[in-house]
């Protein structure tokens, strides 16, 4: 008889202990959404999206990452947008929809843009020449790299004065 008694407490305990984790949402979830063709993987526990979860498989990427932050972003408004529209019918829809509306307010998606770096103009070139030269003079008692240095700075300074010249040919009257 102790041996069924038990078996029944353990089966009630285990089912309250279910009831209790998933009322507090108490454990960690994983969730991953195809969302306008990109798949969006986020945590949430304690009816909370987990920021530093979502798209956490996408780090190594940052073109991939902005990306899945930006959809990610879109599909917490979609579905806080939806899950208002339908009628809430228990406790658990309503958490659901209050933890994807406070995500949508509160998720800051990461947005970059990578391109092609822009060509330096020849002023730049040359002020970064002159810097080179200038630490590699630096502590170095060579007179070749005091020459070196010299001799980009001088291009350096000469450019420096033509910009300036041609800037003031151009100033509003």
């Amino acid at each position: 008889m102790s041996l069924v008694f038990s078996a029944y407490l353990n089966t009630v305990q285990s089912t309250v202990s279910n009831h209790f984790n998933e009322t507090r949402n108490l454990e960690v979830r994983p969730v991953v959404v195809e969302y306008e063709g990109v798949p969006v993987s986020y945590q949430h526990q304690l009816w909370r999206v987990r920021p530093e979860s979502v798209c956490a498989n996408y780090q190594q990427n940052i073109s991939q990452f902005s990306e899945c932050t930006v959809k990610a972003s879109r599909l917490f408004n979609a579905l806080c947008s939806e899950l208002k529209q339908s009628s809430a019918g228990d406790w658990r829809q309503v958490k659901i929809q209050n933890m994807y509306c406070n995500a949508a307010v509160s998720f800051k998606p990461t947005v970059a843009s990578i391109g092609s770096a822009r060509m330096l103009s020849s002023l730049e070139d040359a002020r970064q020449a002159c810097n080179a030269a200038t630490v590699s003079a630096m502590g170095n008692s060579e007179p070749r790299l005091a020459r070196e240095r010299d001799k980009a700075c001088e291009v350096y300074r000469e450019l420096k004065a033509q910009h300036k010249s041609s800037d003031s040919k151009v100033a509003p009257q």
